[in-house]
């Protein structure tokens, strides 16, 4: 791209932006350090990709690990009369490719299911192996409702932040995934949800441990809060094979993820794992990368894991109490060189920084003790004002430009406020920050870095478009298996605050395919939810419908006119005014 900008007038300037930034620069272009080596970087990905080839591993007699076939492992431990899966991929066409790999190992029906955890990628595959029969699923007692939470509560934010960090739109902007850490790629594709959803409700709960013998294999189902709070592991203890679920993979773990995670409690997080390295286990088979066999190797691998979550707690903690903030710890906390040379500890996954800065909010929230920003200015008025400081939307675009090659992090950022102040009206900062994020995704080994940087940047040149999937009659059909207070949550979620100005009105829903009954008071712009024990009296408007057809209602699969006139929604007591259900339920929706 031929220069727009020239660069002789920025540097006073440059630098009084950066100190009001609460960023510093240090030097001017000439002795800046010379940019990430992207070739490493993208040599140590690719490689780190042979430990997703796609095979079927036997772990010991009986027990089948297959790698590659998408995000996560499936785990196949042979019983005398049945299989036992464990873990079932992130969707029903990945899992049918399993199956058919599993079905040349041997032809025994799979006997039981279980999830390690309620992660997408080890749960929606599972109607692949059951194959129409009813067959006993395992999991935690938490599971079921860690599910519900991201299903009904924050199911479009999560979605699209794991599209980016998993890569999913890099194909359609002409990009292409090396990898993702700790799969080969997430076997899901944007908008498209034919043979994706296979979920099964767990049947078989438990809240601390499980003894538990199926088809002939004795095994040991114990609770191991990590990566997630539901996380489980699975122990053979005949066969000393232990399967750790997510809290343990070829990686540094991920703390923190950045498609957005509620605390992980990482000390609990290492304290498992110090707990299965009491078991002794002879074989590892996560649930992610490929088995490890020999005490020895696998004790140096949970030692390592163990003090390396530590590690960076305590130094975070440390930092804490000496009233350091998150990004300075961020920036100077580093793993001791011994675990940083783990083989098992490399940022193909998780990263430091963002481990501290998760466990310094973890512990302190987002306030970061700085008066100014108990209430700082608005974020548009405070780039405009740094704009005008820095002399102008032109000259700063210069210094983008400037140190596009140098430091392309510092270019991101200095593009970021001609953006926020102006958006429209600057396309040239959009293509600037692209360019940036362009180099910092070719000199990261971090597979979730690299595609996050790659799809913004195809967001920024207009080339991709990431929304929220539309609600198409796969997921609709998905929907069903969950209680219809899930839905119910998601319309208290999506209430128009400015449309609910004033309203204070409470209408009964009756349900009668599921034998509940609930009400929604709309007041103080909040969708108050309760259930209701009793029968609704004649005074209250009174709405009956089944769960599955109030599901395509609120999903738009059908209006609420015609089902009004046809009786499948009736209208009863108070004034039964289909007109003032209407507008209740107008509350809800999503049009702008």
């Amino acid at each position: 791209m031929a220069k727009a900008f020239t660069t002789v007038t920025w540097l006073s300037a440059a630098r009084v932006l950066a100190v009001l930034s609460g960023l510093v620069v240090t030097g001017c272009a000439e002795d800046l350090p010379p940019a990430a080596a992207p070739a490493a970087a993208s040599e140590a990905l690719t490689a780190h990709s042979a430990e997703f080839r796609k095979s079927i591993v036997e772990v010991v007699p009986g027990v089948h690990v297959a790698i590659g076939y998408a995000l996560a492992n499936v785990i196949m431990i042979e019983g005398d009369d049945g299989v036992i899966i464990v873990d079932t991929t992130e969707s029903l066409a990945a899992a049918r490719e399993v199956v058919a790999a599993f079905d040349l190992v041997t032809d025994k029906p799979v006997v039981a299911i279980i999830y390690t955890h309620n992660h997408t990628d080890h749960i929606f595959g599972a109607a692949a192996f059951a194959q129409g029969r009813d067959v006993p699923v395992y999991a935690h007692a938490t599971t079921w409702s860690h599910i519900e939470r991201i299903m009904n509560v924050l199911r479009p934010v999560i979605e699209t932040r794991s599209f980016r960090m998993f890569g999913n739109y890099l194909a359609a902007g002409g990009e292409a995934v090396i990898n993702d850490g700790i799969g080969p790629a997430l076997a899901h594709s944007p908008g498209v949800d034919r043979d994706l959803f296979g979920l099964l409700q767990p049947t078989h709960t438990f809240q601390d441990r499980l003894d538990v013998t199926i088809a002939g294999r004795r095994l040991v189902l114990i609770h191991a809060p990590g990566e997630t709070d539901d996380q489980i592991l699975v122990w053979l203890p005949e066969e000393r094979v232990l399967l750790p679920g997510d809290n343990v993979y070829k990686a540094f773990p991920n703390l923190y993820t950045i498609r957005g995670t509620r605390y992980r409690d990482v000390m609990q997080w290492a304290e498992s794992v110090r707990a299965m390295r009491g078991l002794g286990a002879e074989h590892l088979v996560p649930s992610h990368t490929r088995p490890v066999s020999g005490a020895a190797a696998i004790d140096d691998i949970l030692e390592a894991y163990s003090d390396a979550i530590q590690y960076v707690h305590d130094q975070t903690v440390r930092g804490i109490n000496q009233g350091v903030d998150a990004l300075t710890l961020a920036a100077s906390i580093e793993l001791p060189p011994e675990l940083a040379a783990h083989p098992w500890l490399q940022p193909f996954y998780g990263t430091v920084p963002w481990s501290v800065r998760a466990i310094h909010s973890g512990y302190l929230g987002w306030f970061d003790g700085n008066s100014s920003n108990l209430f700082p200015t608005p974020a548009t008025t405070r780039a405009q004002r740094l704009l005008d400081l820095a002399g102008g939307e032109a000259v700063v675009l210069a210094e983008v430009e400037a140190r596009l090659a140098a430091d392309p992090q510092w270019a991101a950022e200095l593009a970021d406020l001609v953006l926020a102040a102006n958006r429209d009206s600057v396309p040239i900062a959009a293509e600037l920050k692209a360019q940036a994020l362009r180099t910092l995704a070719s000199g990261t080994p971090n597979p979730n870095a690299r595609n996050w940087y790659l799809t913004e940047a195809l967001e920024l040149e207009d080339k991709v478009k990431v929304a929220p999937s539309p609600l198409t009659a796969e997921r609709v059909e998905f929907a069903r298996g969950f209680p219809v207070a899930g839905v119910l949550q998601t319309m208290a979620v999506s209430l128009d605050p400015a449309r609910s100005a004033g309203i204070d009105q409470r209408v009964v829903f009756v349900f009668p395919d599921q034998g509940v009954r609930y009400a929604i008071h709309v007041r103080n712009q909040l969708a108050a939810i309760e259930r209701l024990s009793g029968v609704p009296g004649e005074d209250q408007l009174t709405v009956t419908v089944d769960a599955s057809d109030w599901l395509d209602l609120v999903s738009g699969q059908r209006g609420f006119p015609l089902a009004l006139a046809d009786g499948t929604l009736q209208v009863s007591g108070g004034l039964a005014d289909k007109g003032a259900l209407l507008q209740f339920l107008a509350l809800f929706r999503q049009d702008q």
